[in-house]
């Protein structure tokens, strides 16, 4: 984990959960394929999830806590920052390669996993697709 825990206005919640990896971030896209609208999520450990805790008082319109199915992706790992023109060339690739494969994805959204912290040094990030028959 990244050692980072909960904290919002001063306020820790002592049973709080460390942020475990990889953090997805998942992004809705328009038809011209830009993103609108983010979301960003977090794995909770076995050993927290039949009792996950309380979402940070203040903060239950904002976050939440949901189950998701098992869901099918494709994804593309690279190494590197989020940021790069390079990173954003991995889902057009990814994109291509799932399609002559004969695959389906959903073509209004894209995800990326992060196994390190967001804002330091070159990461391991990948670009993720979801198959088009997944409900996450």
């Amino acid at each position: 984990s990244s050692g980072i825990n909960a904290e919002y206005g001063g306020y820790r919640d002592p049973n709080s959960v460390r942020f475990m990896v990889p953090v997805i971030l998942k992004w809705r896209l328009n038809k011209e394929l830009e993103r609108v609208r983010g979301e960003i999520a977090m794995y909770i450990p076995g050993e927290r999830q039949n009792n996950p805790g309380s979402v940070v008082p203040g903060m239950e319109k904002e976050v939440r806590i949901e189950e998701w199915k098992e869901t099918k992706v494709y994804l593309r790992p690279y190494g590197g920052h989020r940021d790069d023109v390079e990173f954003k060339q991995q889902y057009e690739l990814l994109r291509k390669a799932v399609s002559d494969a004969g695959l389906f994805y959903k073509d209004n959204e894209e995800w990326e996993a992060g196994y390190t912290y967001l804002r330091y040094g070159r990461q391991r990030i990948d670009a993720i697709v979801v198959d088009n028959g997944s409900k996450a």
